[in-house]
């Protein structure tokens, strides 16, 4: 039996995910906001919760630590975030949403609706539900790999 590579589930999740955040980059594009997919899932997660650590940040994201201190980073000379000494541990820094990442994040989260709308089209609630499902068994058969 032959190899073939769009047959890869791996290839398949991967190619998708790289098409979604083309689409949603565009959505977010065409608004003029001036943030990248990468930059908003760091943003979305501080509006969650505020002041997290990089470590933090990185964990809920699963992205590893490098890349989310470059995104804060640009994030922080962009003036929607800001690194405040934790008052928990003096070793470590939080990331502090600012209230000019307030004033777009409605308009961020319209973007990432519309792009999800797009991609569901068709797609019945039940069908997400259950593509839910078979991600977070492999996502969780990933991560227990990695340990």
């Amino acid at each position: 039996m032959d190899f073939k590579l769009e047959d890869s589930v791996n290839h398949r999740i991967a190619t998708l995910a790289v098409l979604l955040k083309r689409q949603v980059f565009r959505i977010i594009a065409e608004k003029k906001l001036g943030i990248t997919p990468d930059q908003w899932v760091v943003m979305y997660c501080l509006w969650q919760e505020n002041e997290l650590s990089v470590g933090e940040i990185s964990n809920r994201t699963k992205k590893d630590f490098a890349n989310i201190t470059r995104i804060v980073n640009k994030l922080e000379k962009l003036g929607y975030v800001s690194k405040v000494k934790s008052t928990k541990d003096s070793r470590s820094t939080n990331i502090h949403i600012q209230p000019k990442a307030d004033e777009i994040k409605d308009k961020l989260q319209n973007c990432w609706k519309v792009s999800t709308d797009l991609a569901m089209r068709g797609i019945s609630e039940n069908e997400q539900q259950e593509f839910l499902n078979i991600l977070e068994k492999i996502e969780n058969n990933i991560l227990e790999n990695l340990k």
